[in-house]
């Protein structure tokens, strides 16, 4: 959630589309291609879930065994004008006729559970990177040193996270130990394991598609364990007081390069309005300039470089 990821893609020009079996063909804007789609077969509503709905069963919905190789998007909203519509009954789905068929609009409840407040829902913006746009943001990133009489004054919140992790900071089995900046004292946390069951049972469907990648996520997960990253939470801890315990979901995404498998822990996902996040201090930037490096780098006669493998995962949180 809140991620973007930049891609290499090409652009198709003059693509037309028709309705199954239709003699009139429509032309796309400018269409672009990416490696694999953000939505499966899963997503369309079965016979089984449509048959339900009897005031449905006169319209002719054709079935095509192939998955879903091509997105209409907004920007074709010509394409999305509705000639015929057949409005919902009950809690039901109803039916759009446009230039390219029949559409129903309905939601599935293997994938929705509303009662619990956590429907699943595939939002995706795209828009495309200008090289010179690209340029100067890069310039400015690296080269923003400014003078001591420029520099910000830090916060209040700032300064008292500092302060959290001044005082709260200890050497601990070789890793070091921190306390969760809180915001308050009195945290209370609404229950959220609804929103942390909704996304494994994302996770266990997309493992039985995949099973390269249910291999290394279990990879994963079994190399945290093993190194002390993670712990399974001990029977006297699976009771706590209400308001005391956050779920943080998890899911998996690919190096746009390496193809490397990352575990994204989502600290940002939100239940009734609240995450793990916005309870949290924000610290100060204390990122190191570029030019700052570099004049460093050349203060003494042997400079060294480290990487630290799994660095996020070697603090623990107190």
């Amino acid at each position: 959630m809140g991620q973007s990821k930049t891609m290499t893609t090409s652009i198709i020009k003059g693509l037309e589309i028709s309705e199954i079996n239709g003699s009139h063909f429509y032309q796309l804007p400018v269409v672009f291609t990416q490696k694999d789609m953000p939505v499966s077969t899963d997503n369309i509503i079965s016979e089984e879930e449509l048959s339900k709905w009897s005031y449905l069963k006169d319209i002719n919905f054709p079935r095509i065994h192939a998955g879903v190789d091509l997105l209409v998007g907004t920007n074709a909203s010509k394409l999305m004008e509705p000639w015929e519509v057949v409005n919902s009954q009950g809690e039901g789905p109803y039916a759009i006729r446009s230039h390219l068929g029949w559409v129903v609009n309905a939601s599935a409840e293997d994938y929705n559970d509303f009662e619990n407040g956590c429907p699943s829902v595939h939002v995706n913006r795209t828009t495309v990177d200008k090289i010179e746009e690209l340029l100067i943001s890069q310039y400015n990133y690296d080269f923003n040193e400014k003078s001591f009489t420029e520099q910000e004054e830090m916060s209040r919140e700032e300064q008292k996270f500092l302060d959290i992790m001044d005082h709260s900071a200890q050497m601990e089995s070789g890793h070091y130990k921190l306390k969760l900046p809180f915001k308050g004292e009195e945290l209370f946390m609404p229950n959220n394991i609804s929103v942390a069951l909704q996304r494994i049972h994302g996770l266990k469907r997309k493992f039985k598609r995949n099973k390269d990648f249910h291999k290394e996520y279990t990879n994963f997960m079994t190399n945290a364990i093993n190194s002390g990253h993670a712990e399974r939470v001990p029977q006297h801890q699976l009771t706590t007081p209400k308001g005391k315990v956050w779920y943080i979901p998890h899911h998996g995404v690919y190096h746009p390069q390496k193809h490397k498998l990352r575990v994204v822990f989502d600290c940002g996902a939100e239940y009734k309005g609240v995450s793990l996040n916005s309870q949290l201090l924000q610290g100060p930037n204390l990122t190191s300039s570029l030019v700052g490096v570099l004049v460093r780098f050349r203060q003494e006669h042997v400079a060294l470089m480290a990487d630290i493998k799994s660095m996020f995962h070697q603090v623990k949180g107190g």
